[in-house]
């Protein structure tokens, strides 16, 4: 795994960490922080403008930003987007724009269904955050990307063959080293595992994230290529199961989704 250069925690990202960590963290700190870094500043105003906040007057400055998100909203979109610069090799644009969709539809699906919104945001874009490291590890792996797709394969299969290590794995590690809940981290390890959904040893929360974010990457597919995802196709009928969907709702959804998505301008 070593070799495969999974990156650590920004020292940005460490910093935040750390004040949020104390017992009376201050806001402005945070703020302070992140006004230092123009690139993470000008990411972040970006994203809080965005229709996922519905905010109805434009925030320009850090200190406001960091108001309105609050602790969980700042260290949520701070972990996001330290890892879109730390993992943005060239030639990766489009895997980041479909993760950027795919996170934005998962966190407003997770409102909708009553669950945690940031923490729907924050795994959509790591669930298949290694994905880029296993590009630059492996001269061939965009090839094990499209025999993974094909209909019918098992994907971590596919990379187990091929590289003797998958996605999931390399994941799951990233989530630990940058100190994300446990949820996300097992969620990553586990999110092409079917078997995850009648596990009675795995919470609720795991699966609901897991679950949720098939679904937005399915309404993602549908948005941007017109057809089904290939991993929702396989595990369609544990997850509608889980989530209890009909194919009147996955209409439904798939239509409401496109909206977001052509709001948002993606």
């Amino acid at each position: 795994m070593a070799s495969i250069g999974i990156p650590p925690r920004p020292v940005i990202v460490i910093a935040i960490q750390d004040e949020k960590a104390r017992t009376e963290p201050d806001l402005m700190v945070i703020a302070d922080i992140i006004s230092r870094d123009v690139g993470l500043s000008a990411a972040l105003l970006k994203a809080v403008n965005s229709p996922l906040y519905g905010i109805a007057q434009r925030v320009q400055s850090i200190a406001h930003a960091v108001n309105l998100l609050g602790l969980s909203g700042v260290m949520m979109l701070v972990n996001a987007l330290a890892l879109k610069t730390t993992l943005n090799t060239h030639g990766i644009e489009r895997f980041w724009d479909q993760s950027t969709r795919t996170a934005l539809v998962s966190a407003w699906l997770a409102e909708k269904f009553g669950h945690h919104r940031d923490t729907a945001y924050l795994f959509g874009l790591f669930r298949d955050a290694a994905i880029p490291l296993l590009m630059n590890k492996f001269k061939d792996y965009k090839d094990t990307l499209r025999l993974a797709n094909q209909p019918g394969a098992l994907f971590t299969q596919v990379e187990d063959q091929r590289h003797g290590v998958n996605h999931t794995q390399v994941g799951s590690i990233i989530a630990r080293n940058w100190k994300l809940a446990e949820e996300i981290r097992i969620g990553i390890l586990r999110h092409h595992d079917e078997t995850l959904f009648t596990d009675p040893s795995v919470d609720g929360g795991i699966k609901n994230l897991v679950a949720v974010s098939h679904l937005a990457g399915n309404l993602e597919n549908q948005h941007t290529r017109h057809q089904s995802d290939a991993e929702w196709d396989r595990m369609q009928d544990a997850l509608s199961a889980w989530l209890m969907l009909g194919e009147d709702d996955l209409v439904e959804l798939s239509k409401e989704a496109s909206s977001l998505l052509l709001e948002a301008g993606l």
